[in-house]
């Protein structure tokens, strides 16, 4: 499997697509946190260019933590999430 530039996979890019909308309806259900979105749609871009670099898969762990240390999402949903991230970094997000 290609590691290397963007998605092209019409089932990765929506696998990816439907991961960080996850995240900002479990994080943000009453959109009260105005700043998520941008934050996690750069997340989004940064994916779908370049789906495999261990820098963004660490930043997005780290980021998912700090979530749940937030109260943002529970330890459950974050571990989920976390779970979801590692296998789509792993599989170029084809599940």
């Amino acid at each position: 499997m290609n590691k290397d530039g963007p998605l092209i996979d019409r089932a990765a890019i929506a696998a990816a697509h439907q991961f960080y909308d996850d995240i900002i309806a479990l994080a943000d259900p009453g959109v009260e946190l105005p700043n998520l979105r941008p934050v996690i749609d750069a997340y989004r871009a940064q994916t779908l260019k370049e789906p495999c670099l261990l820098q963004q898969l660490n930043d997005m762990r780290g980021f998912l933590t700090g979530l749940m240390v937030a109260g943002a999402l529970s330890v459950e949903q974050a571990d989920d999430l976390k779970t979801r991230l590692d296998k789509g970094h792993d599989m170029r997000w084809l599940r």
